[in-house]
């Protein structure tokens, strides 16, 4: 089949779908790699997620864990529908689109801006955007559900015959917990399945101080504490099987391929997993919804390292800024009024040359508070890229960004506003903020309120940390704090 070329049922069937033992499956879904999973009813792909099919992302840094196949890549693009749940690379993938048959019909959550609407529109694709909580039945015995949310991403959950399948990808909550969970209890637990993220390197790990030196912690300080995390989600909810979704991506540039020892990998969940009621699916295989059956797709889960490049790309750290660039990031940031009251400044140590754009000149220093800002350590073709489309969030990402905190967090002050707010949802000052929540508020205001309340004593407790470990006290209370929440005691 050729790269712009379709495939139909019969195609894709004589593609030998799955294997022998599988040949007779009514109801099922795989997954496939990252955040892909193709949903088929009698042998037929339906639905297909997030189609990242071949190629890299985030500047050449990520890679998929390894290679698809002619059939998986056929069963991609044979589906009757594609869902896309946010504007990150690794889920609105240009070139894996580009593989796609003009007029295909893709759905899409009803996310604050119509963006993504109007640019596959514009490739020629047939569009429908989900209404929030409204099911959409997609064939006789599958249909799908979609969660928009404040985070600029969204929940699909998918009902087929008796079974549900959440798929969370890389979603938080966002106050739809409660809902989740009534529905859920309509279904068999045995017959439930949740897809999610499980990581702690798809996000910025790669901090340094000022001479460029890492101080990212160790892996196995952050891992296990991430599988306690997901096995609580999966259980609070009221599933029954977790599946291995979302994660599965190799870092392949030289300056990000240090990241690898961050990935959460099977081995790891098998470890750490801390809820033995739940059966935990590893990735890469096909699952049988009907008889609960479901079969690995490769003999291991090891990663294809053979893609990892001595090459950086368009990159080169030794090229400077312009003056026209710099005034295009100065204009860039310039927009985000709401870093105004949190950040003094903000540094770009590109071609060896600092250079500061001043946010708050006259709050700095003020009645002795010191200096509040973010350094950034970052190529200029990268950065003038991210700068030019307008989504910062892919240099943090991507981990060959380095940065520097002077008495700053990019959380929850930077990142969520410069790559949820103003990158997806086009919100940039204080009144446009308030017009953002009210949209949220309203259609859901009890999950509003407890999913801010959650926020809220999440920092309060990162706070209560830092004063445990001051005051000498951190091991035995975080020991009482994972008795509380009932994971493993070390």
């Amino acid at each position: 089949m050729s790269p712009g070329g379709t495939a139909n049922a019969s195609t894709l069937q004589n593609l030998d779908l799955i294997s022998s033992g599988m040949a007779d499956m009514r109801l099922g879904f795989e997954t496939i790699g990252n955040a892909t999973l193709v949903f088929y009813e009698n042998g037929r792909a339906v639905l297909a997620t997030d189609p990242w099919l071949k190629g890299t992302c985030y500047f050449g840094s990520w890679a998929l864990d390894r290679p698809l196949t002619a059939r998986e890549t056929a069963a991609v693009i044979a589906a009757d529908y594609i869902w896309i749940s946010h504007g990150h690379p690794d889920h609105l993938h240009p070139e894996s689109l580009a593989l796609l048959p003009r007029g295909k019909k893709i759905l899409l959550p009803d996310h604050y801006t119509c963006e993504i609407r109007d640019s596959l529109q514009g490739l020629g694709f047939d569009v429908t955007v989900l209404r929030y909580r409204q099911w959409q039945q997609l064939s006789p015995h599958l249909r799908c559900l979609c969660l928009d949310n404040e985070n600029q991403d969204a929940i699909l959950i998918v009902e087929a015959g008796a079974s549900l399948i959440v798929n969370l990808n890389d979603s938080p909550l966002c106050g739809e917990e409660r809902f989740l969970r009534t529905l859920i209890r309509r279904y068999d637990r045995r017959n439930t399945y949740l897809a999610r993220l499980c990581a702690i390197d798809a996000d910025m790990l790669n901090f340094v101080d000022s001479e460029g030196r890492r101080l990212t912690e160790p892996p196995e300080r952050h891992k296990p504490g991430m599988v306690w995390a997901t096995a609580r989600l999966a259980a609070r909810l009221g599933i029954g099987n977790f599946v291995c979704s979302s994660s599965q991506h190799l870092y392949v540039r030289p300056d990000s391929k240090w990241a690898n020892p961050y990935r959460i990998l099977w081995e790891d969940i098998e470890r750490h997993w801390s809820r033995p009621q739940i059966r935990v699916l590893e990735p890469f295989v096909v699952v049988d919804v009907e008889t609960g059956r479901y079969e690995r797709k490769h003999p291991t889960q090891q990663s294809d390292e053979s893609r990892i490049s001595d090459s950086t790309g368009d990159d080169d750290y030794s090229e400077p800024l312009s003056a026209t660039d710099w005034s295009r990031i100065v204009a860039f940031f310039g927009r985000f009024a709401l870093l105004r009251s949190r950040f003094d400044y903000l540094e770009f140590v590109v071609g060896g040359e600092r250079h500061r754009l001043w946010l708050a000149a006259g709050r700095a220093g003020r009645r002795g508070r010191p200096w509040r800002g973010l350094a950034f350590h970052v190529p200029r073709a990268a950065l003038m890229a991210a700068v030019e489309c307008g989504y910062f969030d892919d240099l943090l990402i991507g981990n060959f960004m380095k940065t520097e905190l002077h008495n700053a967090k990019l959380y929850p002050h930077f990142t969520p506003v410069v790559a949820k707010l103003g990158g997806n949802a086009k919100v940039f000052t204080r009144a446009e903020l308030r017009a953002f929540k009210w949209r949220y508020f309203r259609r859901n205001p009890g999950g509003y309120i407890l999913w801010h309340l959650e926020q809220r004593r999440e920092r309060w407790i990162d706070g209560a940390r830092l004063l445990a470990d001051y005051f000498g006290v951190k091991g035995p209370l975080k020991l009482l704090y994972r008795k509380i929440l009932a994971d493993p005691v070390r």
